[in-house]
């Protein structure tokens, strides 16, 4: 297949009770796997990725404040009903050392900040799959899917817009660090 862009754009929900709950909602057309929603919400804490030709996927976190779903030992993702190991060196100072790890089943990706400043999923043999794009006018985001990306790639590059990647840069380990060292705990993986 060969490769496409689309725009993830932030659908405001109608009813208040919703609006409380809901930190974000994205939702676009993903090229040929069609409609794809993106939902973050505060209760329960957790992303989750509904799509017509797209494997379910979902990430949570029971701990941390409301926004984007923190991301440490206490975090489960799922894509297509396989559970992620995920893992981080988390006093990484390389950009290519401080991506988020992930083995989901035989598949091993890591999540980072690439070479442009934007994030993206790298699949261990065929190198980058997934990316961000540059911001078109009325997007939320723009996702890049390169010729090599399949559905379940372009799942788990979608759900992990629901995470915090704040710690994908230096200044997001220098800050989950001391945060770490000031609980007196490892919880920022």
């Amino acid at each position: 297949m060969s490769g496409f862009s689309f725009d993830l754009v932030e659908r405001v929900p109608e009813r208040r009770r919703e609006r409380k709950e809901t930190f974000q909602h994205l939702v676009g057309t993903a090229g040929p796997y069609g409609e794809v929603s993106l939902k973050i919400t505060n209760y329960p804490r957790e992303a989750t990725l509904v799509g017509d030709g797209l494997p379910d996927a979902a990430i949570s976190n029971p701990l941390g404040a409301s926004g984007y779903i923190t991301i440490d030992e206490y975090t489960q993702l799922t894509v297509g009903g396989v559970t992620a190991r995920l893992s981080r060196n988390r006093f990484a100072l390389r950009s290519e050392d401080r991506g988020i790890n992930i083995e989901l089943g035989s598949r091993r990706y890591t999540y980072l900040c690439g070479p442009t400043g934007r994030e993206e999923l790298h699949d261990s043999e065929r190198g980058p799959v997934v990316r961000e794009g540059s911001l078109r006018s009325g997007a939320a985001r723009t996702m890049v899917v390169l010729p090599e990306a399949d559905a379940t790639d372009l799942a788990l590059a979608l759900i992990m817009q629901g995470a915090d990647t704040s710690v994908l840069t230096v200044g997001g380990v220098v800050f989950s660090s001391v945060v770490s060292f000031l609980n007196g705990s490892r919880r920022y993986m």
